[in-house]
C-alpha cells in the first residue's frame, strides 16, 4: 500500500514524531537518534557510503588548483 493510506505516528499528546514511511513493512517508523542528533549517511548511485571528509578533500583540491590556475601557476 501507499504511504497515504497509512496513519502516521503520534505521542502521548497526539502530536507527531519524526518518522519516514518504511515501503518493505509498508508502515511509518519512528526515526531514532544518538544524543538527540538525527544523522544521515550519503550515499552514491551505486549505494557506497561516501565519507564527508574524502569529498571536502576533493573540493579543496579543485579550489587549491583553480587558485593556482588563476594566479598564472604560482600559489
Amino acid at each position: 500500500m501507499a504511504y497515504n493510506t497509512k496513519s502516521i505516528i503520534k505521542d502521548v499528546n497526539g502530536k507527531p514524531v519524526p518518522q519516514y514511511f518504511n515501503q518493505e513493512q509498508d508502515k511509518y517508523e519512528v526515526i531514532k537518534s544518538k544524543n538527540g542528533m538525527l544523522r544521515v549517511i550519503m550515499v552514491d548511485s551505486q549505494g557506497n557510503e561516501i565519507q564527508t571528509q574524502d569529498l571536502i578533500d576533493q573540493i579543496t583540491a579543485k579550489i587549491d588548483e583553480l587558485i593556482k590556475a588563476i594566479n598564472g601557476g604560482e600559489e
